[in-house]
């Protein structure tokens, strides 16, 4: 079993009450509410030490008598009687129950579940020793139909009266939570076993301050000191949180400076004074570091990184000399280890361990494979050294945090780490720029104005807001595959993509509930144990998750996000770089747009393009286009697309038959997937897609190759000059040309995706003056207006490089949105003033399969705003729309975007529609107003072609009083003039 910060017999799941928190009662930590003799109905003058210890004292030779009954079970025998009389009633006894009475089967909706005990609304489920507390046992009442945690779960999430649950077998103790509204399973089990056979008071104090009755409010069960404590634990999770980025960067600049001044790194110092190694790349090399520091972190402390066939000896081995959480515990007390770098070359055997294909059976190390583990990751510094004193300094920055109070150092609990948490460091980390001195001396972070978080619209999203999202989009999708024939291969063939994914966050939350539903068809039970989860969210994980990102490092983030949630002992990390795609979502084509010619539009003069150039290959590409139209190019006798998506489809499908169950198949399924990818049909196929682009981003120039439909004509015979090739490519670097189709043949062969879903970027696609310069030349990103730009101007002759630079990135942005306004690819809402997720949301949406869904958190002018009326408006005459659910920023849900700012939850469906009538909310301010009926109200597409026909706007109602009045009244009396008939102005205005 799995240990909690210290604690060998208490398990935390979910983060439920964190590890931290029950630290802190361990303590005691006097800042701690709840903890008095009166907060416990102690008697006056008797404190809870005092009680514990009398409980104790009791307790211990009660387990002893008990433990021989353990002895003498017979297999099969449930025990249920002789473990509560002898053990469970005397225990609840103790912690303030007194003698529970058994309850009838409590009935939720129809359906009955057989709990054994009720205390007003605390449900206690205490089943015998002989009946596992994961597995259905038959003819055993409460664990037949289903297994107990199960059981108890289920009934905690459909119940409204029910909030928080004790089960108990007897040998563990497990409270549980009513988890709808969470992304993840959440329990804490006491191994009350362990407990007493072993003596371990300090556990049992924390166990008893926990599970006492005073800390269940059965009146009122949300004011219960539960309920306080774990509010406490998410706003100081926050704090954490918060203290964990700048900690992060700590450990990365002391990384960073350790490895720079370590004497014998010579050949490190050189590569960087030679340019071999830049600042860029050598940063990214630390972060990776850091991701893997963080990776054995969290499998270490849940108990999953070890093979399970390993012997103890191994095991003692690996923990007392080379483990990271040796070097933890060393971090805590501050030693120092001096200049030698014995810690790091013994972290080193793990890291190679890991990559190796064979693993370390000495120290019972699993062969995990991946890039993350493999030599082209980190090659600088595996090849250098780092001394052990500042090894142990990076490692005491992200393993504990400082608290001032207490004047104490915390253990950051890295078993309930998760993908928000990953993502929240990440939010940071996108504002930091690494300074490093060209000698070598020196090495630093820094955030400059304008940082990268802002000018990629990258804000964290929170879990709440998730969940919601993923009820509307995801969860009918899930009904709908259980309910099939063959529901496991059903849930298995869903294919979920995030275009923005960032860190993983929301594929991470989709993964986990596809993997409940998964293990729960599996297992039978509705709530599944999270072991259950677990084997189901690596088969989910490995099929059905997809994601696409621009930065590589978070991508590299996603990866290991979801590799820490599917993680199982012995069996290498899943394949996932076919999967997740480093590239520009926004900026690629579709197989049917490069079999038609390119649009005139491509080939506007730009900043620094010479017009009469220009002008010159408009006409010559239309010219060109005629000629294709007319039967007379090279597609007169037949596509190319077709066929080479044909293959490409072919292909994808046999890298995904290729299985990852060792790390021979994981390596054969990366050779298929390079292979692939470099084979001479997806060559053909990119360059055509490239090119066709690269018409739009190309400079228009004299002496500069024109990029026209007859160079997309002639790559279908694979044969152009290399000068051409050379403008196509440098196009598609520049601008991470992806095509999703190409990326993605197999899952766009069948329809499209099943979900997409995500929080896109929010921004205007134009150049920021401030955010370009901020790095660059901080007293022109200060400046503004008439000074700003007289500085711009003095550049050419004071600076050609930044000069060329600029107008580069001048240049850049207008033919980014040039593209999106005129390619075809957006005809909805490529238009105006563009902002991001706008088109995001029209990509989105055109990449569902029928029958799938799009659920997307984007602001509310989606639905309000007259640039992107034409799409909503389609969603809503397609029957596509499902519900429009609005905030405002008050609360603040997003604490780095304006709180009088509005966002929507929005879910669509695919092509078909099918939708008849909408779901609207408006005003809400978080996600519980969404339960309130008397906010939500619902519209059929007539409803609001009748409200708004003009627009084709969504009507904005605070109350579904509001809106049903509203209505009632447009049906009676008609709008004043309805611009699209001839006979729409019945009032003569």
């Amino acid at each position: 079993m799995s240990s909690t910060s210290g604690f060998s017999a208490i398990r935390t799941e979910g983060g439920l009450l964190p590890a931290d928190l029950l630290s802190r009662l361990a303590g005691p930590d006097a800042a701690l509410p709840g903890l008095s003799s009166a907060d416990y109905h102690l008697a006056p003058g008797e404190r809870p030490t005092e009680a514990i210890t009398r409980s104790w004292n009791r307790l211990v030779p009660l387990w002893r008598r008990f433990a021989t009954v353990l002895e003498g079970l017979s297999e099969g025998d449930p025990a249920a009687g002789a473990t509560r009389d002898a053990w469970l009633y005397p225990l609840l006894d103790e912690l303030g129950f007194g003698r529970p009475s058994p309850t009838k089967a409590l009935d939720i909706e129809g359906k009955s579940y057989p709990i054994s005990h009720l205390r007003g609304r605390l449900p206690l489920h205490l089943v015998g020793a002989g009946t596992s507390l994961e597995r259905r046992q038959a003819g055993v009442r409460g664990a037949a139909s289903a297994s107990p945690h199960s059981m108890v779960q289920e009934l905690l999430n459909r119940s409204d009266e029910y909030l928080w649950a004790l089960l108990s077998n007897g040998r563990q103790l497990r409270i549980l939570r009513d988890n709808v509204s969470m992304t993840r399973q959440a329990f804490v089990e006491f191994d009350l076993e362990a407990v007493f056979a072993n003596e371990l008071y300090e556990e049992f104090v924390v166990l008893w301050l926990v599970c006492h009755e005073s800390r269940f409010d059965t009146e009122s069960p949300e004011a219960s000191w539960l309920e306080r404590w774990r509010e406490e634990a998410e706003s100081t999770g926050a704090r954490a949180l918060d203290a964990l980025r700048g900690q992060v960067e700590r450990a990365i600049t002391l990384l960073g400076r350790g490895f720079l001044r370590f004497s014998d790194n010579r050949e490190l110092r050189r590569r960087i004074r030679s340019g071999e190694l830049n600042r860029l790349d050598y940063y990214r090399q630390l972060l990776r570091l850091v991701y893997r520091l963080i990776f054995l972190l969290v499998a270490e402390d849940r108990g999953l990184l070890l093979v399970p066939a390993a012997d103890e000896l191994a095991r003692q081995r690996y923990r007392d000399h080379y483990g990271v959480g040796r070097l933890r515990t060393l971090a805590a007390g501050r030693s120092s280890r001096g200049p030698h770098p014995d810690l790091w070359r013994s972290l080193l055997v793990v890291m190679r361990g890991l990559s190796s294909p064979e693993g370390v059976a000495a120290l019972g190390l699993p062969a995990l494979g991946s890039f993350l583990w493999s030599d082209e990751a980190t090659p600088d510094l595996d090849s250098a050294d780092i001394s052990d004193t500042d090894l142990l300094a990076a490692l005491r920055s992200i393993t504990f945090l400082v608290d001032r109070d207490a004047r104490i150092l915390r253990p950051i609990d890295y078993r309930n780490l998760g993908a928000d948490e990953l993502g929240g460091i990440y939010e940071g980390l996108l504002e930091l720029h690494p300074v490093l001195e060209e000698d070598g001396s020196h090495f630093a972070l820094e955030t400059f104005a304008g940082s990268e978080r802002k000018s990629t619209g990258s804000y964290y999203t929170p879990d709440s807001l998730i969940v919601a999202l993923l009820d509307s989009a995801l969860s009918p999708l899930l009904d709908e595959a259980t309910r099939a024939r063959e529901p496991e291969e059903a849930l298995l063939a869903l294919r979920v993509l995030d275009p923005a994914a960032g860190s993983g966050h929301f594929l991470v939350a989709a993964g986990r509930r596809i993997a409940h539903r998964l293990a729960a068809v599996r297992t039978g039970d509705d709530e599944p144990s999270p072991d259950a989860v677990r084997h189901a969210l690596r088969d989910v994980v490995g099929k059905c998750l997809y994601g696409i990102d621009l930065n590589p490092m978070a991508l590299e983030l996603a990866k290991i996000s979801l590799w820490l949630e599917a993680i199982e002992p012995g069996r290498p990390l899943s394949f996932l770089d076919h999967h997740l795609v480093e590239g520009n979502a926004l900026l690629g084509t579709t197989a049917a747009l490069v079999e038609k010619p390119i649009p005139a539009d491509a080939f506007k003069a730009l900043t620094d393009d010479d017009k009469t150039v220009a002008s010159a290959w408009r006409k010559s590409n239309a010219g060109e286009s005629k000629l294709a139209q007319a039967g007379h190019g090279q597609f007169a006798l037949g596509s190319p697309v077709e066929h080479l998506v044909e293959s490409l489809v072919r292909g994808s499908r046999a890298v995904e038959a290729i299985g990852d169950e060792t790390v021979a198949e994981v390596e054969r399924k990366k050779a298929a997937h390079e292979a692939l990818a470099h084979s001479s049909d997806m060559t053909r196929a990119r360059l055509m897609a490239d090119a066709w682009c690269a018409a739009f981003f190309a400079p228009k120039r004299a002496g500069i190759p024109r990029v026209t439909t007859a160079t997309v004509n002639t790559l279908a015979e694979g044969a152009v000059d290399s000068a051409v090739l050379d403008v196509i490519e440098t196009s598609r670097t520049r601008h991470r040309l992806l095509h999703w189709h190409l990326a993605f043949p197999d899952v766009f062969a069948q329809g499209g995706f099943s979900l997409v879903v995500g929080n896109p970027p929010w921004e205007k696609v134009k150049l920021s003056e401030k955010e370009f310069f901020a790095a660059r030349y901080p007293e022109i990103a200060e400046a503004a207006g008439a000074t700003r730009k007289a500085l711009i101007a003095r550049l050419e002759a004071e600076d050609p490089v930044l000069w060329a630079e600029y107008r580069q990135a001048l240049r850049d942005a207008e033919a980014e949105s040039l593209f999106l306004r005129t390619s075809g690819c957006y005809p909805l809402c490529g238009r105006g003033d563009i902002n991001t997720y706008a088109v995001f949301a029209e990509a989105m949406r055109e990449a569902l399969a029928p029958g799938g869904r799009l659920g997307v958190i984007v602001p509310t002018g989606i639905a309000t705003d007259d640039t992107t009326k034409e799409f909503f408006g389609d969603c809503v005459s397609s029957g596509r729309l499902v519900s429009l659910f609005d905030f405002e920023n008050g609360a603040p849900l997003f604490p780095d975007v304006d709180r009088r700012f509005k966002f929507c939850l929005l879910t669509l469906t695919g092509p078909g529609g099918g939708a008849s009538e909408a779901q609207f909310s408006f005003f809400a301010r978080e996600t519980r107003d969404l339960a309130d009926p008397d906010r939500r109200f619902t519209l059929s597409p007539e409803d609001i072609a009748l409200l708004n026909p003009n627009t084709k706007t969504a009507p904005v109602f605070r109350s579904r009083v509001d809106a049903e009045l509203t209505t009632k009244i447009y049906r009676r009396v008609p709008v004043l003039v309805r611009e699209d008939d001839p006979e729409g102005n019945p009032w003569g205005i």
